[in-house]
């Protein structure tokens, strides 16, 4: 029976690691054939900005010409690896705090007001009596408990500007940074300066710091969650063992409120942890899992009653919008927001209703797609759902209405980051070269396997088949899986280098 089991173990490993490469290479390709990476003019939509300029020639010839120089030059292979492999935690924890410095020039001197969803957050801050907002909360339930928290935010620091909430979305991203980091030395301590310049680029190129809403505000906990998992492999006590898998219980509870997408880890870790089951770990999973269960269900059911009882907002709960919307909508056009759809559903007198005519389109597009059409239409969401490395700045609807102002560096940030900025397409190049690095890491560390990033790649796994199926379209959904993205980029980090190296060993015996 053991052996049966271990078979069995095995063979749905190998179901992973294959699914896991079908998703990445795919993404991996149609990260590099983005328009992102357009050099001149650029003319299609998803590319909003004029046309690179030298800014982007300059990152190039710095890009080749410091990576052939680094192959040729013995002394200056000497010096890079003193200061960024030897003295690689003081390198990269400056680099870290300079990226911080620059994330917190940016905000201090942009600060947009932000529609779609983030600017009816922020109107519910200042006027929670609004009849439309009122409307908007019963129709989108799920952003209630992010406007509560926010609501206590506001009176903490009697404030409810963008500065200020952008100012707050930095500091979750440190801690999120943090977290993240603390998980990879966890795991592997080795990985611990990759994960340091990994992270200090990202934040280099995420402008998203200018967005309060969920996608920003789960990440700490999706790191958290990711950090309590990590001990748990490491830890041996059950006193212990036992008091992670209640915060991991109230972490996932807290994520499931904030955006409830984002709950993905727990479902992977659990599926993990069963297919890895055997008579040596049984008591010990067995407990952790129904623990964490426990604990999460007990959560949930707390705070679900204060949701219930808040008066900051008066809303109609029977109005909320039923997944299978989420899922019909998630099959038009590009697979994203169908405007249509949703002033459909406020016209339906019931959430019967809105489940019956969702459920009709939803069949009416499956049937015209047929099979075939649908698994073409797949692959291009898929794309949509994941090439954009800038994670769809500025292609949600009515993200801002702002333009560069003034001079100096106010000015030249904002032509960076604002619609019509001269260096729009500049930021677009750059920020795609970083999640094609990214995802190249993760695609060369194929070798790396053991439970942790197993559970690391399933969850993206279920990212990516969740915006699939849901509403999807465009990249912003996947923020919320990025520490999966950034640890299992950081513990891939050596394999895929000593890959490269061994690949390109030629290289140096030809000089």
């Amino acid at each position: 029976m053991a052996k049966f089991y271990q078979r069995v173990d095995k063979k749905l490993l190998k179901i992973i690691n294959i699914m896991f490469g079908l998703f990445i290479g795919l993404t991996f390709y149609f990260a590099l054939v983005s328009p992102n990476l357009t050099l001149g003019d650029t003319v299609t939509k998803q590319t909003i900005g004029d046309q690179t300029t030298w800014v982007t020639i300059v990152f190039l010839l710095i890009l080749i010409i410091g990576g052939l120089v680094s192959v040729v030059n013995p002394t200056l292979q000497v010096w890079l690896k003193k200061v960024f492999i030897n003295k690689g935690y003081l390198t990269g924890s400056i680099l870290l705090a300079g990226a911080f410095g620059v994330q917190i020039l940016v905000i201090v001197n942009t600060h947009p007001a932000i529609g779609f969803d983030p600017g009816a957050l922020h109107d519910a801050l200042i006027n929670p009596k609004q009849s439309d907002l009122q409307s908007y909360f019963s129709y989108n339930t799920n952003n209630l408990p992010l406007l509560l928290v926010q609501h206590a935010l506001s009176l903490l620091v009697n404030s409810h500007s963008w500065l200020v909430f952008d100012l707050i979305n930095s500091a979750l991203l440190g801690i999120t940074v943090a977290l993240n980091l603390l998980a990879v030395y966890i795991i592997n301590s080795q990985c611990l300066k990759a994960a340091l310049y990994l992270h200090a680029a990202w934040l280099m190129v995420f402008p998203m710091v200018l967005v309060p809403y969920s996608d920003i505000a789960v990440l700490p906990l999706v790191s958290a969650l990711i950090v309590l998992y990590a001990l748990t492999n490491k830890l041996k006590n059950q006193l212990l063992l036992g008091g992670l898998a209640i915060g991991m219980g109230v972490i996932g509870a807290s994520i499931y409120f904030i955006k409830p997408s984002a709950i993905i880890p727990i479902i992977a870790l659990y599926i993990l942890e069963i297919i890895m089951l055997n008579r040596k770990n049984f008591i010990k999973t067995g407990l952790l899992l129904g623990i964490i269960g426990i604990s999460l269900a007990t959560t949930y059911t707390y705070v679900q009653q204060g949701l219930n009882q808040q008066n900051y907002i008066k809303i109609e709960k029977k109005r909320t919008i039923p997944a299978i919307h989420f899922i019909s909508m998630g099959v038009s056009g590009d697979g994203g927001y169908n405007a249509k759809d949703a002033l459909a559903m406020a016209k339906q007198p019931s959430q019967a209703k809105m489940r019956a005519y969702s459920k009709q389109k939803l069949i009416a597009r499956l049937q015209k797609k047929g099979f075939w059409g649908y698994l073409r239409f797949l692959l291009h969401k898929q794309n949509k759902n994941s090439a954009d490395g800038t994670f769809a700045w500025l292609i949600e609807g009515n993200f801002m209405d702002v333009h560069p102002t003034g001079s100096g560096l106010k000015r030249l940030i904002q032509e960076f980051y604002y619609p019509q900025g001269k260096h729009l397409a500049d930021f677009r190049y750059i920020a795609q070269v970083w999640w094609i690095a990214i995802l190249g890491v993760i695609v060369l560390g194929w070798q790396q396997k053991n439970k942790f990033t197993m559970v690391m790649r399933l969850a993206i796994i279920g990212g990516f088949v969740y915006l699939l199926i849901f509403e999807g379209g465009r990249s912003r959904y996947l923020i919320q899986f990025l520490p999966m993205f950034l640890v299992l980029a950081s513990l891939c980090w050596v394999t895929s280098i000593n890959l490269i190296k061994e690949k390109f060993a030629w290289l140096k015996d030809n000089n």
